[in-house]
This record gives structure tokens, sequence and C-alpha cells, in this order.
């Protein structure tokens, strides 16, 4: 199954096509400080994707896409941030690839998949809320059914991309969790996932001051009475919550597989300098042990989280059960969230003072090595999910 991947002439010429492709890319942008090199080169970027049939992975090919899967997707991924080019932006467009392809009115389909697969729109996700937080459940955002629309009123916060979207995801209540808990429904009832125009009238956006996330730029978002067409909602009015695991589940995966190509550019360059500098006599400080066992151990951990990550996109494409997907998905984007920071701290180890040389392409990937730990979901939510689902053990929250 999963050992496939490696026996797999397609993935394995894919790997090297794009792994080119980047490397070309970086290489020409070679002359900037690297926390530079994704907004100057983020339209190259996008088509390259485009090139490689990343837009289509998760689209079937009567709309446009290649149907390749998430398993060609996290390749495809890996590779970008193993060039030091990694982008939440993709991520998100595949978020929306898989909820739309799965759950979009067919309208919707035939109007934006075909697009998506070429690498011509961009999506950006509202979710979070300030006082919801991690708890999408708890989200206030309201659409209320008025005749053929929906009325959107509410607030969300750090939502990545807006000034960049052709279209947003905006969760939302469609039943508030009162009216829920009169009825008896379970916590997951009473969300809907809606598909907005960032251009509507009502939407009011507020760039934040935030790090760790280098071509996007993350949002506040005030809606007030912003309107959506009654055929723009994804899946069925109040069960949205099967939408969001199908959104979310790639979105941890990739994540994963940007950590481990972020720790991969890392070890890459560190060896290289490990190999050269030398400090005392002729020896170049790749021979002394307290250099050489911190790199050797990323290499090894990278193997494992590689196989996590293939799981999880295994487990996904052959349509395992949502919640067994979400815990390999957790699984693999805590491994890697863990793989990247371990790695951007060997890297400046290894360097020493030059380390925290912006051109040296490291230090910019302490802060998002760091926020993978935190963003799409923390490692302490990621625990908690497995001690409940995988474990059995009492619910912590």
């Amino acid at each position: 199954m999963v050992f496939d991947v490696f026996q797999n002439k397609d993935l394995v010429n894919l790997k090297q096509r794009v792994s080119e492709a980047f490397a070309d890319i970086r290489h020409r942008y070679a002359s900037l400080r690297a926390n530079e090199i994704p907004k100057a080169a983020f339209e190259e970027i996008q088509a390259a994707l485009a090139n490689v049939g990343f837009f289509g992975c998760l689209i079937p090919e009567e709309y446009g896409g290649t149907n390749r899967g998430l398993l060609t997707s996290t390749v495809i991924m890996e590779e970008l941030a193993a060039q030091g080019l990694q982008s939440f932006g993709p991520v998100l467009n595949s978020m929306a690839a898989a909820g739309i392809a799965r759950f979009g009115a067919e309208t919707v389909k035939r109007d934006i998949l075909p697009p998506l697969a070429r690498g011509e729109l961009k999506f950006a996700i509202a979710s979070t809320e300030t006082e919801a937080g991690f708890n999408v459940f708890n989200v206030k955002t309201y659409a209320e059914r008025s005749r053929d629309r929906f009325i959107v009123n509410g607030s969300k916060i750090y939502i990545s991309g807006i000034d960049v979207a052709d279209s947003i995801l905006v969760i939302a209540r469609t039943m508030t969790r009162e009216e829920c808990d009169r009825r008896g429904l379970s916590k997951t009832a009473g969300i809907s996932v809606l598909l907005v125009d960032p251009q509507s009238e009502g939407i009011e956006r507020t760039p934040l001051p935030s790090h760790g996330e280098g071509v996007l730029t993350q949002f506040s978002l005030k809606l007030k009475d912003v309107s959506v067409p009654i055929g723009h909602i994804l899946g069925d009015e109040d069960h949205g919550a099967r939408v969001m695991f199908r959104m979310f589940n790639p979105e941890r995966t990739l994540a994963a597989a940007m950590g481990l190509g972020m720790s991969r550019y890392c070890l890459d360059l560190a060896c290289e300098h490990a190999r050269n500098r030398k400090v005392f006599q002729e020896t170049p400080i790749g021979t002394y042990q307290s250099i050489q066992h911190p790199l050797a151990d990323l290499a090894i951990r990278q193997e494992a989280v590689r196989l996590m990550i293939h799981r999880s996109a295994w487990c996904f494409d052959t349509d395992v059960d949502p919640n067994d997907v979400a815990s390999s998905a957790n699984a693999a984007k805590y491994l890697a969230a863990g793989l990247a920071v371990q790695a951007v701290d060997a890297a400046i180890n290894t360097f020493g003072g030059k380390g925290f040389d912006e051109e040296k392409g490291i230090i910019h990937l302490w802060e998002a090595a760091r926020l993978l730990k935190t963003a799409p979901i923390s490692d302490a939510l990621i625990l908690n999910q497995i001690a409940e689902y995988v474990l059995k053990l009492p619910r912590s929250y």
C-alpha cells in the first residue's frame, strides 16, 4: 500500500521534475535574502505548481483535475518546502478542492473546479474566531436564511491570504448552539460551510502584524449582512462538520509535508556548511560528533515522518473513515512540526553565529517552523484527539 510510493515510477519521475522546477526558481532568486524569496517568486511558484498538476490532484478528471490524490500532493509539497519555498497558499487551495469536489453543487463544481485545477484561483479559509479559538463548533458567525440567500454576520481572525483570494470558504452557524442544545443535537450540528466572494459588500478586513507565514498576510474579518446565494453552500445546511473533516484532513497532511520539506532544506544547508567549514587546523566541523549526531538524527526522523505522512495521505485517498484519517493526519502533523523545529535548531547550531544571518536562509524559518506546532492545529489538541479516538481515554475538554 503506502510502500508502493517507493516503487511507483510515475511518482519518482514527478518528484524529480518538481524538485528541478522549484530548484530553478530558487536559483534565480539567489541574490535575494531567503525570507524575501517566496514573495518575489509567488506567481512563479503558483505557475510551477499548476504545471506539475498540484492543484488538480484532489479534483476529478471530469472537472479538469488529475485525480492523482493527496499522496501525490504531499510529494509535491515536500519538494516545494525542501527548496525553502514553503507556503500555506497551496494548502488552502487543496482544502477548497477537497471540499468542493465532494460537497459542492454541480453548478459550483463546473464553475470553480476547472480554473482551480489550472491554478487560476486562490482560496482563503475563514474558520477561527477570537473567542472560539480552535474550537470551530463554538463559532458565533451566523448565516440566516432569507429566501434564496444566506445573510452572514460575525467576525473571524487569523485568516490567511484574503488580499489575494478569489473566494473564501466561511464556516458559520446556521443553527445556534442554544437551538442545538434545545433539540438535543450534538455539538457538531448546526454548522455550514459557505462560498463567499471576498469582494462582497459588508466584508471589512484588517491586516494583522503576525509572523511565520512568509508570503501570506493574516487578517481579521468583520462580516456585516454579507449576502451569499443559497447554492454556494457546501453539503447540506447544518451538516457542515462532514465538509470540514473533508477539508481539514488534507490541510494537516500537507502541513506535515511542508514541515518535512523545511527540515530537509535545513539539513541540506547544515551538511553543506559542515563539510566545508574549518575552524581548528584543516578539519571540517562535520567531523565533530557534536555536529554529526544531531544531523544524523534528523535524517533518521525524516524517513519516519515521511512514512507517517504517506500513510495519512493513503488513508484519505482510499476513503478510510474520516476519524481514522484525522488520527493519521494529526499524528503526521505533530511529528513533522517537531521535526521542523528540531531541524532549524540543528542548522543554527551548525552555522553558529552565522545561523542568525538572514542571508544564510535559516533564521527566518524559526518562526515558520514554530508556527507549525500551533497551526493549523496545536500540538495539545492533536494529543487530545489521539487520546480520545485512538486510546479511548475519557474526553479531556
